[in-house]
């Protein structure tokens, strides 16, 4: 295995804190950015706290999660979790987690096992996210690492196992929790699936055991739960176009996304920190065929997810919508049904036709009904 240098991607160290911290605070993007999220915080008042704080861990209490919880008393109804009695907060985990936003899946984690005195996680991100130099101060300062996404088929298999490598230096050397989605980008129609890719890349740089690589890796799934699917109507129209077509990303979308995520409502939001993954089924995977075995983790680690994911009314709305049926209305109200459905109504199309208009509908209902759908199979699975 060669050496590597992940002083480009990792997130900073201590000792680089402190000059990120007062770059970050005299930044005029930065202090917009904050003023959006949270208008009637004192900016000045704000840079001072920052620019007292001298670690990662430092500011992640001291800054993120009231402001994490100030987003989320602004923007949910409620935000509850679960399963985290299962962990300890002395050991390493690697969460694969659903992702359903940008920057609040993470953030949320975060604020939970903050608040639970639990060592917070490095997070995975996209290097798509690097926009500015602020961006990758707010992120490389909240324990985040990069993850290279782009180049040629060569280039992607050369990232794949240098990211492998880093989540190994991680765990094993700087004895830290890593969390990391399930798959490339966010699910955009409400199937939560493990990419087998995924799986493949954590052991690129193991010692080449199945059984004693994942075992080592203490793989928890994570699954988040939101009543109102975060940037619902671009991800139906990202689903619509691409069922249709090529597309295409605009320049500033990413951090339209993660405003949006941010500002609009979520109703409840619910984590689930769900049981590990057992050596007993790690032993089980080992027994398949070499390709077989990553297919069975990612099964093993979606009937987790699906099963950990906490339904709302919105689901069963969705799936009798879908259905035309009153299949799931012990689940909701009559004005939960007329709320949802002007929820629906309420996004603007630039579709042309009745039919187009109908299939983005459908779009949009599934990305709701499709978690319902899921967690029904995964217990029936679970009945076998």
């Amino acid at each position: 295995m060669p050496e590597f240098d992940f002083s480009n991607i990792e997130p900073y160290h201590d000792d680089q804190v402190p000059e990120a911290i007062r770059r970050l605070s005299q930044n005029a993007m930065f202090r917009r950015w904050i003023k959006t999220v949270n208008p009637k915080v004192d900016i000045n008042s704000l840079a001072a706290i920052m620019e007292c704080v001298k670690t990662c861990d430092e500011l992640q209490f001291v800054l993120m999660r009231p402001l994490v919880f100030q987003i989320l008393k602004r923007s949910s109804t409620s935000m509850t979790y679960s399963g985290l009695d299962q962990l300890d907060p002395k050991e390493h985990y690697l969460y694969v987690a659903n992702h359903r936003d940008i920057i609040l899946d993470a953030a949320i984690l975060d604020a939970i096992l903050v608040n639970n005195k639990f060592p917070t996680p490095e997070i995975g991100f996209g290097n798509n996210l690097l926009k500015n130099d602020f961006m990758t101060d707010i992120f490389r300062l909240n324990k985040m690492f990069t993850i290279i996404r782009d180049g040629s088929r060569r280039e992607f298999y050369n990232n794949s196992l240098y990211l492998s490598a880093y989540i190994h230096y991680a765990l094993f050397e700087k004895h830290s929790s890593v969390w990391i989605a399930q798959r490339n980008g966010r699910t955009k129609d409400g199937n939560d699936r493990t990419d087998h890719g995924l799986l493949k890349m954590f052991s690129m740089a193991a010692k080449g055991d199945f059984e004693e690589d994942f075992n080592a890796l203490h793989i928890v799934p994570v699954a988040m739960s939101y009543e109102l699917e975060p940037c619902d109507a671009s991800k139906a129209t990202e689903t619509y176009i691409s069922s249709n077509g090529i597309y295409t990303k605009s320049a500033n979308e990413d951090m339209i996304s993660i405003m949006s995520g941010i500002n609009l409502p979520k109703g409840d939001i619910h984590c689930t920190f769900c049981k590990p993954i057992t050596p007993e089924e790690v032993a089980q995977c080992a027994s398949r065929v070499k390709n077989d075995r990553f297919a069975a983790l990612a099964s093993i680690i979606d009937d987790r997810i699906y099963l950990g994911y906490q339904l709302s009314k919105t689901n069963y709305i969705a799936a009798d919508l879908l259905s035309g049926s009153a299949e799931y209305e012990d689940h909701y109200t009559t004005n939960d049904m007329e709320q949802f459905i002007a929820h629906v109504a309420a996004f603007p199309t630039t579709l042309l036709s009745d039919q187009a208009t109908e299939n983005y509908r459908d779009i949009l209902l599934s990305i709701y009904a499709n978690p319902l759908k899921n967690k029904l199979e995964a217990q029936a699975r679970q009945q076998q």
